[in-house]
């Protein structure tokens, strides 16, 4: 048995799985909506038999280990890693790819540097004052200890001298971000003179970080640091901003468990909230969503509660994200601030005004319609229209009639004008929308029904009592070497058939003996919920009909298609008067004609 083979031996993929998404008996296999596409009926199964999911939506299916690959968009070596840890096997014989070993390399960097920032700001002298600001903001010390916080010098190379006495070349340095080289080829620190956050991943791997500006203060080796508010490292192998929630490596069990996720804009608001109680947080760069963001949020909760600046409203950028977000299946409401600019200083003026703010979240369209009505003066001719410009491409873009119906008169009401009115100008508004926004992808659909047909045969064979006696029937009226379209079928039934044991079919051992490449077309027809079928009263009488009928359709398609292979040689033979090749072609579609006739009646 190979090391992965006894890993996944030592795995139950439902207990496992299940502990990423809630899963459901469906039959003999368990089904959830799927974390990796938005969908609101559940397309993703996983049999316990055959240790292996598939996603019927996005098509994406496999094992534990590809499970954990696609979960936390890491190679199949990360992965298998991960899971012989768990499961306490020692790997053997496996050679790290180059990307692999980079990443180990870079995530050692990172963790290095967290280690150096932290200590300076906890422990020497020279990180005081970023100290003395965070007191001054309220942080508390578990606080900085549990995000790693950070203080990067104001100095050129600190920390390049710290990492090159590690072992670590300059490339290396460069690679991870941490460190960048000027046109003569100079190499100095990224973060100078600011308060660092530690950015990590959802599994807790040091991924890159945030640098805040400080105030002025008493370091004299540098003049006082200029630039951005906040910095942030370059995007290297293991870190994507649009990917990242800041916290979420701390706060996903907390999330799980209140059945939904707050949204911040930054790191210091989601530092006070954690502090504050309301412990479900996490922080975004920016307004915006990201549908990669968006996608992480799902894996653990339907809803989030974003606490927005007053602008949200005319945010191009946060108005794309909630498109995004809804589209991948999340219900958004916001949190209004009873005071203070950014929930940081609404925590300030008291903890319990955001706890209120956070309990009391409306739905986003609400928020959006009563900012604006505080905005313009809903009265007045041009407040109207004003009112109308700021919510009306957020409403343009609702897909549930019912919804929508709701916020038309909701609108209508609030601006003293006709529903229809409103809907007029909805219509114009949806002919000036133009796509630009990122969609998930939409589902993958067969292009040929008649492979869609071959795969739900394989699926009744396989499903059934005994695929071995199955088999037998089917091919006692479908040849499997000349009928069949799908070469994939063709063989998984062909494997059956020479199967010499017919007593018993054991999934497991069956999947084991088949090539690689046949394993997803297996699954799928595995997986493939006909568990209809089997419910009905009958059953056996119900699943032989629909075996035969599917059976009889399968061949009447295989001639049909003969038929018109014969026709167009039939053309040819007649086009170069060979008597004797067109009267056996015409010999030949009689036959076919004669059994074709008989299976329709």
């Amino acid at each position: 048995m190979t090391d992965v083979e006894l890993i996944k031996s030592k795995i139950d993929i439902v207990t496992f799985i299940g502990e990423f998404i809630t899963l459901k008996k469906s039959g003999r296999n368990y089904k959830a909506l799927c974390p990796f596409h938005g969908e609101k009926t559940p397309s993703f199964y996983v049999s316990p038999e055959r240790g292996s999911w598939h996603c019927f939506g996005c098509n994406e299916g496999g094992d534990a280990i590809t499970f954990l690959q696609k979960w936390e968009g890491i190679e199949f070596l990360e992965a298998l890693k991960i899971l012989a840890e768990r499961t306490g096997v020692t790997l053997s014989g496996f050679a790290k790819t180059e990307s692999f070993s980079l990443k180990e390399k870079i995530y050692g960097i990172n963790n290095l540097a967290s280690e150096f920032y932290h200590y300076l700001l906890t422990s020497h002298k020279i990180g005081e004052h970023a100290l003395d600001y965070l007191t001054a903001r309220h942080i508390k010390s578990s606080a900085i200890k549990t995000f790693s916080l950070g203080y990067s010098p104001n100095s050129w190379d600190s920390l390049t001298k710290f990492l090159l006495k590690k072992g670590y070349t300059e490339e290396d340095l460069i690679l991870s971000g941490l460190v960048g080289q000027s046109e003569r080829g100079r190499i100095y620190d990224r973060f100078r003179g600011r308060l660092i956050f530690t950015l990590r991943d959802s599994r807790g791997n040091t991924i890159g970080f945030s640098g805040r500006i400080l105030p002025p203060g008493n370091e004299k080796d540098m003049p006082a640091q200029v630039g951005a508010k906040y910095i942030n490292s370059p995007e290297t192998p293991v870190y994507i901003k649009g990917n990242t929630l800041y916290g979420l490596d701390v706060t996903k069990e907390l999330i799980k468990k209140e059945k939904f996720a707050v949204v911040v804009e930054g790191e210091i608001d989601m530092i006070s909230s954690f502090q504050s109680g309301v412990s479900n947080i996490v922080a975004i760069k920016g307004s915006a969503f990201t549908q990669e963001q968006v996608i992480l949020l799902k894996r653990f909760v339907d809803e989030v509660v974003l606490a927005l600046d007053a602008d949200f409203a005319g945010n191009e950028a946060a108005r794309r994200g909630i498109e995004i977000a809804e589209r991948g299946g999340l219900l958004v409401k916001v949190a209004r601030l009873p005071v203070g600019k950014d929930p940081a200083e609404c925590i300030e003026k008291g903890a319990h005004f955001w706890k209120e703010s956070v309990k009391n979240a409306v739905p986003i369209y609400d928020f959006i319609i009563d900012a604006a009505l505080k905005k313009y003066n809903p009265k007045e001719v041009s407040g109207k229209k004003s009112i109308g410009n700021e919510v009306l491409p957020f409403l343009a873009k609702i897909t549930n009639s019912i919804i929508l119906s709701h916020y038309i008169r909701n609108l209508a009401k609030k601006l003293d004008v006709s529903e229809s009115a409103i809907e007029q100008q909805l219509s114009e508004q949806r002919k000036k929308i133009k796509s630009g926004v990122t969609e998930i992808p939409p589902s993958p659909v067969k292009e040929n029904w008649e492979e869609q047909l071959e795969e739900y045969l394989l699926t009744l064979i396989i499903q059934s009592k005994n695929p071995y006696k199955t088999v037998e029937e089917v091919t006692e009226v479908i040849s499997i070497g000349t009928d069949l379209k799908l070469p994939s079928v063709s063989k998984i039934l062909a494997r059956l058939s020479a199967v010499r044991d017919k007593s018993a079919f054991n999934v497991k051992t069956f999947a084991s003996s088949l090539p690689p490449e046949l394993i997803p077309v297996f699954d799928r027809a595995y997986l493939s919920d006909i568990s209809g079928i089997f419910e009905k009263k009958g059953v056996r009488d119900v699943f032989e009909n629909e075996l035969k009928r599917v059976t009889f359709q399968v061949k009447r398609t295989y001639l049909r298609r003969k038929l018109e292979t014969l026709t167009t040689d039939i053309r040819h033979a007649e086009s170069e008067a060979n008597e004797g090749k067109l009267s056996l072609l015409n010999e030949e579609v009689k036959t076919i004609t004669v059994e074709l006739h008989k299976l329709e009646k």
